[in-house]
């Protein structure tokens, strides 16, 4: 499943349970079993698990001797993550035995190509703990990811406001389930609240909305839409579920999950199954005519649902623009995802209409939320986008209105580039770690004496600034590079641009370069890179004339904590179309029209015919 998952670009991250075992008492062969059929014993003191193994030294006993207990969620976070769950055997991820068990099982599915894992329960186990496991994990399969790609980590830690475990003390073990999101966007859709405050939802919203690249956001999951009275929507709640998941895949925060479910009455109740005399064998769904589950299968499927599907695609296609544009009424609320789409819902009783600017090209487009495009041809509602890039929309009651670039009825296409802009490939070579990434910054600092503008948001004004257009083919797997490349429209000193595309709500720190290499059956293959692993580059095309007698300037910046790269001195290069620049600099010196290849701090230089 795996490899037929990755085949198709569909990664598979691994719920995995490594805080506890058994409840306390069960043994195999007295009416459970375990999935493997390996024999085990959870008989208090007795702890044995031979298949792992694990053994009664490897629990937490000596901590807790006991279950939590329900004050201990708002009093002790020590009880919390040292004693049973809910009667569940508490392994001591502590010692360094049960982590290296732990790790080895991680390290097998990394193995067989998962690219992450969702931890159960992570509030019950110390955030130390956890992190020295995920640090003796592997890197993910070069094959698949690319070299030095960390696996995806997201911990369930339950934290509403009012806990001894709070969701910051897991703040750089990956992201944690953010469960004040689905909070937030529910009490809206329920009418609670006012969709019209949601417009400020992010970082610092209320209580535990962290830093995008912390949360993992969702409308609601297998636990809480089994509440007598969830406090969120669900399937059960039918349009009110579209807005609310509508609004989570068109809002610019944290990392969304939609959730699929299958049918309950009761919270207990099992999936649907071909009963005892197949062992309760789990069924698959069956499908309607329009590929969503068939309900008489027993299954929900949400993520089926044609209005989430079809947001999906809308999240996809403005994936790293900021939200602009915003406006708010009662119980309404719209914005642009700045060039890229525009989304507007309203749960008001009466139509909204509304002339909005979209930021979009003028042109036709096709409503996600009511079909999208369909061999063609708008499948629901068509928009009109003017020469202004304003829209008049008449946004229904319970509804939402969503375009995008990727539901333009004559696809768009992006500007052509300019005549005079030519090829340049920068390599800048540096032995980096998981999770850091280089950018460029540069220009002809030299020809105005070093009369840069220092910004921010000035490139276009700024005499130094070389405007470029990115030319890089990478694969999907290189979300920083794809979302940061956006907008980036200059090679500059300043930084990042007013409109640069965003990773995960982080800011580019100038023009991002990608990781490469030579080895041509690596994910990283760059066919210009005849130079080795290590490499980072970017394939420009840039405007020469704005270039001193074709030479500018180029200096590295590492994120995070590095910095700007040191000073050298370079004035000339070596290569088969290298020689002198018309100056000396601290800087690298580049040509326009050429592939460059530079060292991180190194004075020497190759210069190549593009």
């Amino acid at each position: 499943m795996v490899n037929r998952c990755n085949k198709v670009g569909v990664r598979i991250i691994v719920d995995i349970v490594m805080n506890h075992m058994v409840g306390i008492g069960q043994k195999s062969g007295s009416g459970v079993s375990s999935s493997g059929s390996s024999s085990f014993d959870g008989t208090h003191g007795v702890q044995s698990f031979p298949g792992v193994p694990y053994s009664f030294g490897d629990f937490n006993n000596p901590k807790c001797d006991g279950d939590i207990q329900g004050s201990d969620y708002q009093n002790s976070a020590e009880h919390v993550k040292n004693c049973r769950l809910v009667g569940l055997l508490d392994l001591n991820q502590a010692s360094p035995t049960v982590r290296a068990k732990i790790v080895a099982y991680l390290n097998k599915l990394i193995d067989m190509g998962v690219a992450g894992f969702r931890h159960d329960a992570s509030k019950h186990m110390w955030p130390q703990d956890i992190l020295n496991i995920l640090n003796d994990v592997k890197d993910l399969r070069a094959d698949l990811f690319g070299s030095n790609q960390r696996p995806f980590a997201v911990h369930e830690v339950i934290d509403r406001g009012g806990e001894a475990v709070k969701c910051a003390d897991y703040l750089g073990n990956g992201r944690y389930t953010n469960f004040n999101f689905g909070a937030a966007v529910s009490s809206a859709a329920k009418q609670q609240s006012d969709w019209r405050y949601l417009a400020n939802l992010g970082p610092g919203y209320g209580y535990g909305n962290n830093e995008d690249h912390d949360v993992l956001n969702f409308i609601d999951n297998h636990d809480n839409q089994r509440d007598s009275s969830p406090y969120v929507v669900t399937y059960k709640d039918g349009q009110k579920y579209n807005l609310a998941v509508g609004f989570m895949l068109a809002w610019p925060y944290g990392y969304p999950r939609v959730m699929s479910s299958f049918a309950f009455s009761y919270s207990d109740q099992s999936p649907p199954n071909s009963g005892a005399s197949n062992d309760y064998a789990t069924t698959s769904p069956t499908f309607n005519p329009d590929n969503t589950c068939d309900s008489k299968s027993g299954w929900v499927c949400e993520h089926r649902w044609p209005a989430i599907r079809q947001m999906a695609k809308f999240r996809s296609s403005v994936q790293g623009t900021a939200a602009t544009q915003i406006v708010t009424d009662n119980q309404r609320i719209a914005f642009a995802r700045d060039e890229a789409g525009f989304f507007a819902l309203n749960q008001q009783g009466g139509t909204w209409n509304k002339n909005f600017a979209t930021t979009l090209p003028a042109g036709d487009y096709c409503d996600h939320f009511t079909g999208g495009i369909d061999n063609g041809k708008c499948a629901g509602t068509k928009v009109t986008v003017r020469d202004d890039q304003t829209a008049y929309l008449n946004v229904p009651s319970n509804s939402v209105i969503a375009i995008s670039l990727g539901s333009k009825l004559v696809p768009y296409s992006p500007p052509a580039v300019p005549s005079g802009y030519s090829t340049t490939v920068i390599f800048l070579k540096k032995d980096t770690q998981p999770g850091q990434n280089l950018f460029i910054r540069g220009g002809t600092s030299s020809s105005h004496n070093g009369k840069c503008s220092t910004g921010p948001y000035q490139q276009s004004s700024d005499p130094c600034a070389i405007p470029i257009y990115h030319n890089t083919t990478v694969p999907f797997v290189y979300a920083e590079y794809l979302s940061w490349s956006q907008q980036d429209n200059y090679l500059d000193f300043e930084g990042a641009e007013i409109k640069q595309g965003t990773h995960d709500g982080a800011a580019a720190f100038g023009t991002p370069l990608a990781y490469s290499t030579n080895d041509n059956t690596a994910v990283e293959y760059q066919p210009y890179n005849k130079y080795g692993p290590g490499y980072w580059m970017a394939v420009l095309k840039m405007d020469c004339s704005k270039a001193e007698q074709g030479w500018f300037e180029v200096k590295g910046y590492e994120s995070p904590d590095i910095g700007w790269e040191g000073d050298i001195k370079q004035g000339s290069c070596t290569g088969g179309v290298g020689g002198s620049a018309p100056f000396s600099s601290i800087n690298h010196v580049a040509k326009c029209g050429a592939v460059n290849v530079f060292t991180w701090e190194s004075a020497s230089c190759i210069v190549d015919s593009a």
